[in-house]
């Protein structure tokens, strides 16, 4: 997998956690609603202590890390565009729990999965989630 810069990325649960987000950037609703929303709950936490966020491409086709660096700068890039092999992404989508692999693009899991500095998930919150109940499972991640 390579960020939105164009370089290697491992996700790999650093010390403050990280939050992963699957979905696309011709996404119409849920991604850029429920993207505004981490973005607005990271501004909650000291930026020392805030985990790592990702936005995980499930259209490796269309989504290379240009176009996600673009599309997450209405984000003011807080949130890190992953995208690489449709093989890994699909591993990893699987390895969250978030699907069988079959889906169309257009059909996807929009849950953010918290992700503890182990590199377990400590908490999947649903896409209608406040900012601030999304503040508040990053701070415990954290902890």
């Amino acid at each position: 997998m390579v960020d939105d810069r164009g370089a290697l990325l491992r996700l790999d649960a650093p010390a403050h956690g990280e939050v992963l987000v699957l979905g696309y950037t011709r996404c119409t609703d849920e991604c850029p609603l429920t993207l505004a929303k981490l973005a607005l709950a990271l501004r909650g936490l000291a930026p020392g202590t805030r985990p790592s966020a990702y936005f995980v491409t499930i259209d490796p086709t269309h989504d290379d890390p240009h176009t996600m660096r673009r599309y997450l700068s209405a984000w003011n890039n807080a949130i890190i565009g992953a995208t690489g092999a449709p093989e890994a992404l699909k591993a990893l989508a699987l390895a969250l729990g978030a699907g069988d692999g079959s889906r169309e693009a257009r059909d996807h899991d929009t849950r953010l999965f918290i992700v503890d500095r182990y590199g377990a998930v400590r908490e999947e919150l649903q896409p209608d989630t406040t900012p601030d109940t999304i503040t508040r499972a990053l701070r415990a991640v954290t902890t």
